[in-house]
């Protein structure tokens, strides 16, 4: 039962961090604590200033403006001359990988690699000195159907099938538009055999999938007599597009195992209605 918030249905994680007045201290406090998490002994004195990838961040920054300075206005020196001015406000990221998980029941057990965020690199926030982040974040397994932030769909679509055929063969000029212009993707330019001559190249019908109904060669009479477009009415392209937590191809065999379910209910209370029926008779 998902009502209710449970070990088997919501992962917690917690965050707490604070900024310090510089960069080197917070690097040093962050030293100390990865060290007491690891048993080691080693001086924080002798730890980079690398709070969060900050420096990483500085770093890339550097490369860009002078690369911008190297091919661009004179905008540029100045943007770069900022980047390296010393002395400007510290600023402290906080990036997703900060976040500490705090195993509920026996989930310690169930997941004894942990539970991290899939991308680390998540940008949350950006404290000045002196400010401070406490959180404690609870993700609730549901279903989309009780609320849509549960849905891990962002698009679902289905069209039918393009048939695309050539009636009447087009050739040279025609050819070339009709492949690169009007219908992009869909034909293909191949080269006129000698029984065709003079004409250069034809089109011929390539990947009827790309086709987008658009019509657009319809503009030109020539091209509207010799190109027909229809659809497949028993041929269903289905587009899905998920939102991370699951891959489109697991978010469609879930569906049909959901909707296989529905069907299942569906037979079960004809066939009671039908008995019921029956003894009332």
């Amino acid at each position: 039962d998902d009502d209710e918030a449970t070990d088997r249905n919501t992962i917690v994680f917690r965050l707490t961090i604070k900024c310090g007045k510089s960069r080197k201290e917070d690097a040093k406090k962050e030293a100390a604590r990865m060290m007491r998490e690891n048993g080691g002994t080693e001086d924080p004195d002798d730890v980079g200033v690398s709070v969060m990838g900050q420096s990483e961040l500085d770093k890339a920054a550097k490369e860009s403006a002078m690369l911008y300075q190297a091919s661009s206005t004179s905008n540029a020196r100045k943007i770069a001359e900022a980047i390296e001015t010393p002395g400007r406000p510290y600023t402290r990221h906080v990036y997703s990988k900060d976040l500490e998980w705090v195993p509920q029941g026996d989930q310690a057990e169930r997941f004894p690699e942990g539970i991290r965020p899939v991308h680390e690199d998540i940008l949350l926030a950006k404290l000045r000195p002196g400010q401070m982040i406490e959180l404690e974040a609870h993700g609730r397994r549901g279903y989309g159907k009780d609320h849509a932030k549960y849905s891990p769909v962002a698009t679902a679509s289905y069209r039918l099938m393009p048939r695309v055929e050539l009636v009447k063969p087009v050739y040279d000029e025609l050819a070339e538009e009709l492949t690169n212009l009007y219908e992009p993707g869909v034909f293909k330019l191949v080269d006129c055999g000698a029984d065709e001559a003079p004409h250069r190249v034809k089109a011929v019908v390539h990947n009827p999938y790309a086709c987008t109904m658009s019509r657009n060669y319809m503009r030109v009479p020539e091209l509207k007599e010799s190109v027909r477009i229809t659809r497949i009415p028993n041929h269903f392209i289905f587009s899905i597009e998920g939102v991370g937590m699951m891959p489109p191809g697991v978010i469609l065999s879930e569906s049909l195992r959901v909707l296989q379910g529905k069907c299942r209910n569906l037979i079960r209370l004809v066939d009671e209605t039908l008995e019921a029926d029956v003894l009332t008779e």
